[in-house]
């Protein structure tokens, strides 16, 4: 027999105290004269004899009551075998993802594991545990019990990574590995990848139905004066019917509406949203299954203007009526005198007619083809310079270098092109033509937005690029004049407006760009609802890059803060993947047990196990024999 509170039983020490109380009686007898002296020595033996049984019987079951107590509060245990052949490591993986969020039959998957950790975590053996966002080498309750959910997640090869790391080098050790999760498919066990030294507990914990409605995605339509929310749901499982959903800023109810499953297994919904340049908002459902996927945080930020370079070797005057300056910043510049700043943090660069590209010019060109700008190149009414030509080429365009004197009529529109969406009420055949007196042919008819009568292109687009073919002063062409030059600019250089995105993923390596210029050492922090952090960050002239990963660990709104200034709205959400209810089967080998709880599981070969609770019968005889002093007082005479 072993205990796991051997100090305790130092208190037995103290049961002589009852003994010598016992044996140094202290009580003083009067001596009184009486005539029946016969009678009366036969009656003080007789009391004297069942007096001192009477004591001896109440000492010893004292005694008894007394050492039954301390043998309880030492836990006493027997050994299992397994602690004989070698020393027991044990290793917990307890998976924290939010699919164990799920109810099940005696509450949230989670909360059950924890609280069985909690009843179960042996107080003689040092267990380690990992989650998915935490490790402890030696786990305690109150480790346990501050666990939360994360949108975090690991395989079984970096389960068994961090468990080896943890493990000795000991071939002796019996090493326990225990899984509790729900085994989603991400956490699939494929067949003998458990290390042969190592012995596999998993403890499958399975929700109470497969029941599931979570919300999708969201995506925004804009228009010239307002937008669209779409909201795409989905269920799994047993069909909903009908569900109400709800947008939200703040407390604030901004729009209900039902969504109907029995038209679709994927109901799309809409909320209009009229005269609202910026949005921090979330849309709800009501749903019993699992809690995390019934809110779908999203932040729509007001449109910031585009910034426009133009370097100018012929008139720009159209430039400068066509973008207005609350939706554009144009900066023009004459080719002899360029502000390369300017240059640098432009989200649209027009190179209009250059004849020459310095070299300073070219080398900054080529720097910025790498970057998310959009570069509309007009070509000069002569031979296109060499520089001119390989920078085409860089951004996709490979153009014969040779003039084409040949007037031609703009004839043809590619009326399916995104800058030409919206603008025609219906495809138009017959219209008043522009004409180009010179042009060049790029030789492929590919990416053609505008094209001649002959079918080579006049416009066209190559990876986000637009390349006109002729050039448009006045002597050669009257494309200025025509309708089609104002939404044709303006549609080119929108596309440099990336569509907002409305929230990023937990967990997930997003970079973001912030529209800020930082001044001096000043960076960048994201605050939340709960939480503030510093990310990594990039600062370039006109923006700031940043990337997150880790952090945030909650979803909800944050933004982005330029000291106290608050510069963006920034939306985080849990991956869509941890609400599928997809699970994997778990492999039999000789070193996989199932257990069906942690009880089970703590009972294995290797651990200390009370063996019929000892302590609970020491507690039994305790109060057995306090019955028998009780009895023992107050019947015998």
């Amino acid at each position: 027999m072993q205990f796991n509170h051997p100090e305790v039983l130092y208190a037995l020490f103290l049961l002589i105290i009852p003994v010598i109380v016992h044996l140094f009686q202290l009580r003083k007898f009067k001596k009184e004269s009486f005539t029946n002296v016969k009678f009366l020595k036969r009656l003080t033996r007789q009391t004297r004899k069942s007096s001192r049984l009477k004591k001896w019987l109440v000492l010893a079951s004292r005694l008894l009551l007394l050492a039954c107590i301390i043998f309880a509060f030492s836990r006493p245990y027997f050994p299992a075998e397994a602690d004989l052949s070698g020393e027991v490591e044990t290793f917990i993986y307890l998976d924290n993802s939010y699919s164990m969020q799920a109810p099940g039959p005696r509450g949230k998957l989670l909360d059950r594991s924890k609280q069985e950790l909690l009843e179960n975590l042996p107080e003689d053996r040092e267990v380690s545990l990992l989650t998915n966002n935490e490790e402890f080498p030696i786990a305690s309750k109150n480790d346990i019990q501050n666990i939360n959910y994360t949108a975090n997640d690991l395989t079984i090869d970096d389960i068994i990574l961090r468990a080896r790391n943890r493990f000795s080098q000991r071939s002796q050790a019996n090493k326990k590995l225990l899984i509790i999760s729900d085994f989603q498919k991400n956490l699939e066990i494929p067949a003998n990848s458990i290390p042969g030294d190592i012995t596999l507990y998993t403890y499958k914990t399975t929700p109470q139905n497969n029941n599931n409605i979570s919300i999708d995605s969201l995506y925004l339509e804009t228009g010239p004066t307002s937008s669209v929310l779409r909201v795409l749901l989905s269920f799994q499982g047993q069909n909903p019917g009908n569900i109400p959903v709800s947008l939200y800023t703040d407390e604030k109810l901004l729009g209900k509406n039902n969504a109907d499953f029995n038209e679709g297994e994927n109901p799309e919904i809409e909320f209009p949203l009229e005269n609202i340049a910026a949005l921090d908002g979330r849309i709800e459902i009501a749903d019993n299954g699992l809690q995390f996927d019934n809110i779908k945080y999203f932040s729509i930020n007001p449109p910031r203007p585009i910034k426009i370079a133009s370097i100018n070797q012929a008139q720009d005057d159209f430039l400068q009526r066509i973008f207005n300056p609350n939706e554009f910043i144009l900066t023009a510049m004459p080719a002899t005198a360029i502000n390369y700043g300017d240059i640098t943090g432009a989200d649209v660069i027009i190179l209009n007619e250059l004849k020459d590209l310095p070299p300073s010019l070219l080398s900054t060109l080529e720097e910025l083809a790498g970057r998310d700008i959009v570069f509309i190149v007009i070509p000069p009414e002569e031979e296109l310079p060499t520089g001119l030509q390989n920078f085409l080429r860089q951004i996709g365009f490979n153009v014969n270098s040779a003039l084409r004197k040949d007037e031609k009529l703009v004839s043809q529109i590619t009326f399916q092109h995104p800058v030409f969406t919206d603008v025609f009420e219906e495809e138009i055949s017959n219209f008043e033509y522009p004409r180009v007196q010179s042009y060049y042919d790029p030789g492929s008819r590919q990416g053609a937005l505008l094209s001649y009568e002959n079918s080579v292109p006049f416009l066209l687009e190559a990876s986000g690029n637009f390349l006109f073919t002729a050039a448009l002063n006045s002597q050669n062409s009257n494309f200025k004049q025509s309708p089609l030059i104002v939404p044709t600019f303006y549609n080119m250089a929108v596309t440099a407006l990336k569509t907002p995105q409305l929230y990023y993923l937990l967990s997930k390596t997003s970079r973001i760009e912030v529209p800020v210029q930082l001044q001096g050492d000043r960076i960048l922090s994201i605050a939340g609802p709960n939480s503030s952090f510093i990310p990594q960050q990039q600062s370039f002239s006109s923006k700031v890059e940043i990337v997150t990963n880790e952090l945030p660990a909650q979803p909800g709104n944050y933004k982005a803060l330029n000291g106290e200034e608050e510069v963006m709205s920034i939306s985080y959400n849990v991956p869509g993947e941890q609400a599928i209810i997809d699970y994997s089967s778990i492999p039999t080998a000789n070193n996989i047990e199932q257990v069906d709880g942690l009880q089970e599981f703590f009972s294995s070969p290797g651990f200390s196990r009370e063996i019929d609770s000892l302590w609970k019968w020491f507690v039994t005889f305790a109060l057995l024999f306090l019955l028998i002093e009780t009895i023992l007082l107050k019947y015998l005479k």
